[in-house]
């Protein structure tokens, strides 16, 4: 068994993420254009999140570079969108990440599966 194949509902979550939070950060952009930085550094609260946001999208980011490495996936389109918009490029690498039929790991010697990710 493909451990791909004991999780179809994450697909289906994540493409009601992805639609949900790429319209709302579609419209925030149509509404307020780049003056959302202004925002983003009006006060110390703001600045605080701003910058937790900043490095957990750099961890995440390092993690898409070498996660699509082993499924022989380019991660610039992806990791060009997270740097545009967030959290959108992200969960665009997720959602093709874990559509159904996609390779689990890629290794010149084949596909993992559930039973050998074990060791």
């Amino acid at each position: 068994m493909k451990l791909e194949d004991t999780r179809p509902w994450l697909f289906w979550a994540l493409l009601v993420d992805f639609i949900g939070f790429s319209l709302f950060t579609g419209y925030i952009l149509v509404q307020y254009g780049m003056g959302w930085i202004n925002v983003a550094f009006a006060n110390p609260v703001s600045t605080l999140v701003t910058i937790d946001l900043f490095i957990a999208l750099s961890m995440v980011m390092g993690w898409i570079y070498v996660d699509a490495k082993h499924r022989g996936v380019s991660p610039w389109p992806y990791l060009v969108l997270t740097l545009a918009t967030g959290s959108v490029g992200t969960l665009l690498y997720l959602l093709v990440r874990e559509r159904p039929g996609a390779p689990l790991y890629s290794h010149e010697s084949g596909t993992r599966t559930l039973t050998d990710a074990r060791d």
